[in-house]
């Protein structure tokens, strides 16, 4: 019903054979992978380690990019071809998806994207999900500041124009100026992933912490997710250092207790309510 998951955010120096084993005894079921990680180890090593350890690639998070004209169209279908093959060799079965870059040049937000672009992104999600989803991979759309999907509205035009079942969305709370519930009752029943932050002031406010130490109530979130729109989740730790005021380990062990009892606590609500 949920996994949890740690995006890797280890240093060059770090290996998968010590820090992997590290996460399970934390009680993550797998990790995210980013390009820097699987191009310094190597697909084939990660997923000799993570077998090993029992543990799954979750998700992979490429850079699309649809926004920026035919060339970065080209290069995105290219990697977007890569990654699903990735994906396949380390059975996992997710992949990221921005629109285009999130942030430093060349962002283009919902709100001033031009109807090219919007058609662009439309075109290629269509395509790459039809592709995805027969190799049973879905692409998760990663709800951010300064891409198409930046605020509930954006994203639900990507979903209901690509209208296919393997284009879902990572709701990484919180959206561009909207409460978390309106964000929830909108793309809730289209929510697979979520990149789990918690603040010391509020959703979103004052610096990164720990999800259990963090003034933002994340129950109240699951609980609507799991009960109300019965979906099965990813909850994944993002930004782990906390800005360089953690460490990643510390986080890990701290993250993963969290987790493990707010997962306990959704088991709770679903035999409640009826479930399995």
């Amino acid at each position: 019903m949920i996994d949890l998951g740690f995006c890797w955010a280890f240093g060059p120096s770090s290996l998968p054979e010590e820090e992997l084993p590290y996460l399970r005894e934390c009680g993550f079921d797998g990790i995210e992978l980013w390009p820097q990680a699987l191009e310094q180890f190597g697909v084939e090593r990660w997923g000799r380690t993570l077998r090993s350890e029992g543990m799954r690639a979750l998700q992979l998070c490429p850079y699309f990019n649809f926004v920026a004209g035919p060339e970065k169209i080209a290069g995105s279908r290219t990697m977007f071809l890569q990654y699903l093959e990735m994906a396949r060799e380390l059975d996992c079965s997710r992949l990221r998806v921005f629109t285009g870059p999130p942030w430093g040049e060349g962002v283009v937000g919902a709100a001033e994207a031009t109807e090219a672009q919007w058609a662009a992104a439309i075109e290629n999600l269509a395509d790459y999900a039809e592709i995805a989803g027969k190799s049973g991979v879905e692409l998760c759309l990663e709800c951010h500041e300064g891409s198409l999907m930046e605020d509930a509205p954006s994203a639900l035009r990507l979903l209901r124009a690509v209208d296919h079942p393997a284009l879902t969305a990572n709701l990484q709370l919180p959206l561009l100026n909207e409460t978390w519930e309106k964000s929830v009752e909108r793309l809730g029943p289209l929510t697979s992933h979520i990149h789990i932050h918690n603040w010391k002031e509020g959703l979103g406010l004052g610096d990164l912490t720990y999800l259990g130490e963090g003034a933002f109530d994340w129950l109240p979130v699951l609980r609507r997710l799991v009960i109300d729109f019965d979906r099965k989740l990813c909850l994944s730790v993002e930004h782990p250092d906390h800005g360089g005021s953690s460490t990643l380990r510390e986080t890990a062990r701290r993250d993963g207790a969290t987790l493990r009892d707010w997962r306990r606590q959704a088991e709770e609500w679903k035999r409640g309510a009826g479930g399995e």
